[in-house]
């Protein structure tokens, strides 16, 4: 058993650190929100869904700027009506060529196209309308894409002091086991001289593995913290974070101060604006397919007999008028699908802010809350700290019993753990807060463990 303590004590105080110095990244908060910003996959996928949308929004430009294609066309027939035609854009029609026979049976003949086409709209209000639909959208996704980059900064925050608090309990269960194997070799050197019974031995030993196998757990938890932090940052999940910030540290601030619960501007809450404004205008571009669309076209040609050949050209110009008198109720089903969408969207945010409202007024109770379980949490640890201290002298000098003693810093153990598991609670309800608000608070003041 003592070689086996031996081994995990190495292995937790030596070999981890040494593992880790390797390739350890020391990064403060602020670094490692620098990191995420930069690489965390979330915010990139976000990134790309706002640029898909302003490519969405770029292509109702054509709503405005003429369209202008070319073509170049090369054909051999024998069709009459063809044949005559393209001898007729030549201008190699001749007096022969009306006659029947030739007409009815004419030759294989070429011809070779080149042309330019305009295409220009004038009046098309329901794509007007659908245009700023789509502008709508672009600016709802790239009001989501503020938001879910305030989302992962508050993820890399609570993982971040995740990863310290797990340091930390690494920290404190190594003591315990280190105070757990100490009352072992104390008490088995009382009962070779006959101060106390075996089952006081066993009972210690027995206090030594559940602190070894707490101690294991704790290691098993800071790596899987890790793992997830780097995840967040972008980096390899065998990279070996260290933080260089603590968990528990002094602040200027004594009690928190109370905050303005107003989350209109929200960005989440604008881009839920956004699409209500997006359907406003959806459903006024429904109504305007009822109205007549007019375009323009043009065309510029040249024909020859040469595949280069551009001797002979024509114009064509003109205007279209469209309008859709009836199209199987289509429209007026489209008019009523985008209003009852319009609808849907404008109860949904209804919704949505309330509920927003509610977690705002949680999030700050539990801030509130967190703070006082710090107080009382770290009064409850400086009283054990203080009682193991003097059970550990009286121990020594044979006035207190080996279960006492083992109480006792199981006690101290269990409270250092749940002081420093409050004052995450408390940095977690205050990173909630900053992100249900959207702005930075300032924290109360804490002390040192």
């Amino acid at each position: 058993m003592r070689i086996r303590l031996n081994m995990l004590i190495l292995l937790i105080s030596f070999g981890l650190p040494f593992q880790g110095s390797s390739q350890a990244r020391r990064l403060s908060l602020e670094e490692a929100l620098t990191l995420a910003a930069e690489n965390n996959l979330t915010i990139k996928s976000a990134e790309a869904g706002k640029l898909a949308a302003r490519g969405s929004y770029r292509m109702t430009n054509s709503l405005f700027l003429p369209g202008v294609s070319v073509n170049y066309t090369g054909m051999s027939t024998n069709d009459p009506l063809a044949v005559f035609g393209y001898k007729l854009k030549q201008e190699r029609v001749t007096q022969a060529d009306f006659d029947p026979a030739i007409l009815n049976h004419p030759d294989a003949y070429e011809n070779f196209n080149t042309r330019i086409e305009v295409q220009q709209p004038l009046l098309n209000l329901d794509g007007i309308y659908a245009r700023k639909a789509a502008k709508n959208q672009y600016e709802a996704l790239a009001f989501q894409a503020k938001y879910t980059a305030q989302n992962i900064r508050y993820e890399v925050k609570k993982a971040y002091y995740q990863l310290e608090l797990a340091s930390m309990s690494v920290n404190v269960l190594e003591q315990s086991v280190k105070a757990a194997d100490e009352a072992l070799k104390l008490t088995q050197q009382n009962e070779l001289q006959g101060f106390v019974k075996k089952a006081d031995v066993l009972e210690a030993s027995v206090r030594l593995e559940e602190r070894q196998d707490q101690l294991r757990q704790a290691v098993s938890q800071h790596e899987a913290a890790n793992e997830y932090l780097a995840h967040l940052l972008g980096l390899d999940l065998s990279t070996r974070i260290e933080a260089a910030d603590t968990l528990v540290q002094e602040l200027p601030q004594q009690h928190f101060r109370e905050t303005s619960s107003e989350i209109g501007n929200r960005s989440d809450l604008q881009s839920w604006q956004k699409q209500i404004e997006a359907g406003q205008n959806m459903l006024q571009s429904e109504k305007m397919k009822f109205i007549p669309r007019i375009n323009a076209f043009g065309s510029y040609e040249w024909n020859d007999r040469k595949i280069a050949g551009m001797s002979v050209n024509n114009y064509m110009i003109g205007a279209n008028l469209r309008w859709d008198l009836f199209s199987g109720y289509k429209n007026r089903g489209g008019v009523q699908q985008a209003g009852a969408k319009l609808d849907q969207a404008r109860l949904q945010y209804q919704d949505y802010l309330s509920q927003s409202r509610i977690q705002v007024n949680n999030a700050k109770r539990r801030a509130s809350l967190s703070y006082q379980q710090v107080r009382s949490k770290e009064m409850a640890r400086e009283q054990a700290i203080e009682s193991l201290r003097i059970r550990t002298n009286r121990f020594r000098e044979g006035l207190e019993k080996t279960a006492d003693l083992l109480m006792s810093e199981a006690l101290a153990s269990q409270k250092k753990l749940e002081y420093i598991q409050s004052v995450y609670h408390y940095r977690e309800a205050i990173f909630e807060l900053e992100l249900l608000l959207e702005k930075e608070l300032n924290e109360p003041v804490v002390s040192q463990p």
